[in-house]
Formats: C-alpha cells, structure tokens, sequence
C-alpha cells in the first residue's frame, strides 16, 4: 500500500511542475467525453471521461484541442477539445460549494466506513472499504482540496469549513497530508473564522487534531526549517495564534 500512495503522489507531485495545469471537469451533454491520443477527431480513442471524473488540462498553442491528464486507477493521459472543457476554479461559487460538499461527504462516508470494518477485524469489509477509501481520495479529495482554499478564502464559507474538520476527523489514520496543507492555507488567509469554528467543537481530542494539521499546513506553506523556527513575521504570528488556541483546548 505504501508503494501505491507514494506512486500517487509522484503522480500528482507532477503535475504542480506546470502552473498551467487547471482542474476541470468536462462539459457534455451526453455526459461523457472521449480522451484521444492526438489533437483531432481522427485520432485513436484512449479512455473516456465521465461527468463525475475530474481532470487537469492545459492548453495546447494555436490549437482547439488541450492536453489532459487524470488518474482513474491508472494514469490517463491524451487530449480532449476545448469546448469540452469546464475549470473548476471558473465555475460560479454555488456549483464549486456543490462539488466541493460531495467531495468531502462522500469522502467522510468512506473514512468512517473503513474505520467501522477495521474495528470489526473483518477482513473482507475492511480490505473492500480500504479500496474504496484510497480511489475517492486519489481522483475526487485531493483534486478538491487544490480549489477547497480559494473557495473559503473567497467565500468564508463556514458550512465547508466544518464539513472539511468533520472530514479530516474522520480519516485521521490516513498518511495523506494534503488536508494539511489545504486547512493550512485557510487558516493563513482567514485565521480567526477558522478558530472561532474549530472552537465550536466539543471534542478536545478532535479540535486539537484540527489544530495539528493546520501547524504542518503552516509549516509546509512558509517551509520553515525542521527545528520549527523561522523569521518570517507572518508565520511567527500565526504559529503565535493557534498556540494560544491549543492551551486554550488542553484540559
């Protein structure tokens, strides 16, 4: 399993080499689209994406048709036309909320379905739900939780907010660190909206994880040395703030 995360993660690790790699879904009525492996109707067929299926893009020069790349249990690389194409990031705020609260639903639903079979030593249920867990999280969560940021830093959506802490409580034995890093950047941009909800938890256990994953998402966004100290007065600040919150949630 490990040798897989860390497969997935290459994969995805990869794509931030090109900044003009944009999340998208695709827009078609008929509800599919066909992915090619040239930039024309003539080319060879090589997989299909759904209207469920997120991708990344980027735009080829002087040409209708933009190159694609997703992950559905395997790398899926080609091209698609443009007009084909939705970005997530330039849809309106209700329908990025919609893809976003799915996401993150059904992402909980899975953690704790995974964590019910683990206690109950089944092993058939708990290799299955394991399955399910890791394919959600490879091709819906960690897309959305690239966009999850913006979306709340535009928004100061507080319904998002604390689906997303009830998500990350769900699947805290995960190795994943892109919650992290996504409830990181939205502690930088809104700090005080983001502890006024976490405070709304009762579970001292659960607020203090939530606490814990925003410090390595500051830690990995201000890549602040492995000692924990840095100059930089933004971080020094809000490292400041969310101590002061985790005395205050110590019995």
């Amino acid at each position: 399993m490990r040798n897989y995360i860390l497969t997935i993660l290459a994969f995805f690790c990869s794509l931030t080499l090109f900044a003009e790699n944009k999340l998208a879904i695709i827009n078609d009525p008929d509800g599919f689209t066909y992915v090619r492996n040239g930039q024309g109707k003539d080319f060879k067929v090589v997989d299909t994406l759904f209207t469920e299926d997120f991708f990344y893009f980027q735009f080829v020069d002087n040409s209708e048709w933009a190159k694609v790349t997703a992950w559905k249990g395997r790398q899926v690389e080609g091209f698609v036309h443009k007009s084909r194409i939705k970005e997530v990031e330039k849809l309106n705020s209700k329908k990025q909320k919609e893809l976003i609260l799915k996401t993150l639903n059904r992402q909980r639903i899975l953690a704790s379905n995974f964590q019910n079979a683990w206690k109950s030593k089944d092993s058939l249920a708990r290799r299955k739900t394991a399955r399910e867990l890791e394919f959600h999280s490879d091709t819906k969560y960690d897309p959305i939780l690239n966009i999850l940021p913006k979306y709340f830093c535009m928004t100061s959506d507080t319904e998002v907010l604390q689906l997303f802490f009830a998500t990350m409580w769900a699947d805290k034995g995960s190795a994943n660190e892109m919650p992290s890093f996504s409830i990181g950047d939205c502690f930088i941009c809104n700090p005080n909206l983001v502890i006024e909800q976490a405070t709304k938890i009762k579970s001292i256990e659960q607020r203090k994880s939530i606490f814990d994953n925003i410090e390595w998402g500051l830690l990995n966004h201000f890549d602040v040395e492995e000692n924990g100290k840095s100059d930089n007065k933004e971080f020094n600040k809000l490292k400041a703030q969310l101590d002061n919150e985790r005395k205050k949630a110590s019995p």
